[in-house]
């Protein structure tokens, strides 16, 4: 067999596969850095909840420990959401984050929750193919939550 068939198949393998290891390299950055975003909500979130697990329940009535603890917790949401980089600020929607008392059963349940919309600005650029739609696919929104029963 002569070499000199072979080298064009070279080329053409590599003009197919360089695209396919760059397109999975960028799929990975992207989706670790979707991770990490969720990652650092979700850890001010718990933060939230957890700090109004240290309030002491007997200086306050029953009544008005529920207020107490939504207010202590958004407190420390809205100074959690600061530290947050400036493309996730802008993101997360003030409708969908913040923290709420619901009952369940006979428990209350104090649940924060925090919404980032990943369309307008998303977190990572994604790249259009036309018909065959973006690369690599992304969630539309991510939500966390936390929640204690008291």
């Amino acid at each position: 067999m002569k070499r000199q068939n072979q080298e064009g198949v070279v080329a053409l393998e590599f003009l197919f596969v360089f695209p396919l290891v760059l397109a999975m390299l960028y799929a990975a950055a992207a989706y670790g850095v979707l991770f990490f975003s969720k990652y650092e909500m979700q850890s001010i979130v718990d933060r939230a909840a957890a700090t109004a697990l240290r309030i002491d329940r007997n200086r306050y009535s029953e009544s008005s420990l529920g207020e107490k603890l939504v207010a202590t917790a958004s407190a420390v949401m809205t100074q959690g959401r600061t530290t947050l980089s400036a493309r996730l600020q802008e993101g997360i929607k003030d409708d969908g984050s913040g923290c709420a008392i619901s009952p369940v059963g006979e428990l209350q349940l104090m649940r924060c929750s925090m919404t980032l919309n990943n369309r307008e600005p998303p977190i990572v650029p994604q790249l259009g193919f036309g018909l065959l739609g973006q690369f690599p696919p992304m969630p539309v929104s991510l939500t966390v939550e936390a929640s204690i029963a008291f």
